[in-house]
């Protein structure tokens, strides 16, 4: 790889960083992200790949879009770990802590604090913990 390619995939465009990561099985740690899923699908979208935290052990469904600041985690170490379905959208900031249960085609509003399970086809908005339809 040049060096002009290394710009090109790793600083100017992040959208398609993040598909030549996933694709090329090239590490996101690369990027100021910290993803330890062992197993990521490859039809996982990151729009904007920075400042995101998945810890290992994280199960995560097809056709995910992950925004930029999230942090997926545990409360404890010997906690089991979230699962998020398909078709889910997280927003941008939004921290998802514990063994907590992502339904299929969910959307986690920005800026919000999971720390229970989310039913599939819901919309979450943690401020006042509201779920929609």
């Amino acid at each position: 790889m040049t060096v002009l390619d290394f710009i090109r995939y790793h600083i100017i465009d992040s959208a398609i960083n993040a598909y030549w990561c996933i694709h090329k099985r090239f590490p996101l740690r690369l990027l100021p992200c910290d993803v330890n899923c062992r197993e990521l699908p490859g039809s996982t979208k990151f729009g904007h790949p920075y400042g995101i935290t998945i810890r290992d052990g994280t199960r995560i469904g097809d056709n995910c879009t992950f925004r930029s600041n999230i942090t997926i985690g545990q409360k404890a170490t010997e906690e089991r770990r979230a699962v998020i379905g398909n078709n889910v959208q997280i927003g941008a900031g939004a921290i998802i802590l514990g063994p907590v249960h992502i339904g299929d085609n969910a959307v986690i509003a920005a800026g919000s604090i999971v720390l229970t399970d989310v039913p599939s086809n819901m919309t979450y908005i943690s401020k006042h913990q509201v779920t929609l339809k």
